[in-house]
């Protein structure tokens, strides 16, 4: 399999005073519309993969499994598990957030 040449790009920027020209900030923000979405995607597959799955499972299970092993009462138990699940879920805190915020901006 051939080697992936890496694409590199670089954007110069040159002003003589703080105005920036309107030509500098499209080509700027052309780059940041290619590199974005392949970032988004590369960090949902990295938290949301298959592999991932199977091992957010397995470490609730094994908070489970010890903290019911240690004899605390099972609605404890749970309340910990569950805390311990929902800190996992860093894209879906965000995008609740995300939502709440939004309808925040309705109701105003």
């Amino acid at each position: 399999m051939p080697e992936e040449t890496k694409k590199e790009t670089r954007i110069k920027i040159e002003k003589d005073s703080d105005d920036i020209p309107v030509e500098d900030i499209k080509e700027l923000l052309g780059v940041i519309n290619e590199e974005i979405p392949g970032l988004i995607k590369g960090l949902f597959n990295a938290l949301y993969s298959a592999e991932t799955a199977e091992q957010y499972a397995l470490g609730i299970g094994t908070i489970y499994k010890t903290l019911t092993e240690q004899g605390l009462p099972e609605d404890m138990v749970r309340n910990m598990v569950d805390k311990y699940a929902d800190s996992i879920n860093i894209i879906g805190k965000a995008m609740q957030n995300i939502n709440i915020d939004t309808k925040k901006k309705h109701e105003d």
